[in-house]
């Protein structure tokens, strides 16, 4: 992050990540998404992820001033594929992409994630050990400090339309108070102390690329592994 911030604020230009110095994904921006946004989400994809070390990526930018003209990320692309042809194997992979929206969890995963999934394994360094979190608050915590997508259920609206993630659901506001351990918890661990104080249909599911944590017992194609009460 201190090389991302030492980079111009709104540049843009091209850039190549590098793996153990190989380059494996080269990409634009443009000066509404520049250099610091861009690298910024591209070093959160690499963290907590199967057989990656992210102290093994790094980066080269190039300030491009005007580029209109011509695809500078075709040209690169090209040119480092004409070099090595087992360069950039990221590209095209799916790495990076956003969340898919609507259906997600029925769509298939992109490459990246299927080579690299998050891994659940990883001891998380933001919860506040020792402490006694609501179920709710716990969710919340490992929504926003997860480099990866972590979703679950809430409440609905009048028009049948889940509430905002804050408002959480009525199962995780009744729950019993969670005490965290004084060491730090792992994904798997947390979510299996939220799983013992709600109600038995509660199932989360790892997914490639997200988990999600929701009141049903459904069987997804893509998803990797499911965790219900009792398993801890």
């Amino acid at each position: 992050m201190e090389a991302i911030a030492a980079v111009p604020e709104l540049a843009k230009g091209a850039y190549v990540l590098f793996e153990n110095g190989h380059p494996v994904y080269a990409g634009k921006t443009d000066t509404r998404h520049g250099f610091r946004s861009r690298l910024s989400r591209h070093f959160r994809t690499i963290q907590d992820r199967i057989g990656l070390d992210p102290t093994t990526i790094g980066f080269k930018a190039v300030r491009i001033m005007v580029f209109s003209n011509f695809d500078v990320e075709a040209i690169l692309i090209d040119e480092l594929r004409r070099k090595d042809s087992s360069a950039l194997r990221w590209n095209f992979s799916g790495f990076g992409s956003n969340d898919p929206g609507h259906n997600r969890e029925a769509q298939e995963p992109a490459d990246f994630d299927k080579e690299r999934p998050v891994d659940i394994d990883r001891p998380l360094d933001f919860l506040p050990l020792g402490s006694m979190l609501g179920a709710l608050d716990l969710a919340l915590a490992l929504k926003d400090g997860l480099t990866y997508l972590f979703r679950y259920e809430t409440d609905l609206n009048e028009r049948g339309r889940p509430k905002r993630h804050t408002v959480g659901h009525v199962d995780f506001r009744e729950a019993a108070p969670i005490t965290l351990p004084e060491q730090p918890l792992t994904m798997r661990e947390a979510l299996i102390l939220m799983l013992e104080v709600l109600p038995n249909e509660w199932r989360a599911t790892v997914f490639p690329d997200r988990v999600i944590l929701y009141r049903e017992k459904v069987t997804y194609k893509y998803a990797r592994e499911y965790l219900e009460f009792g398993q801890g």
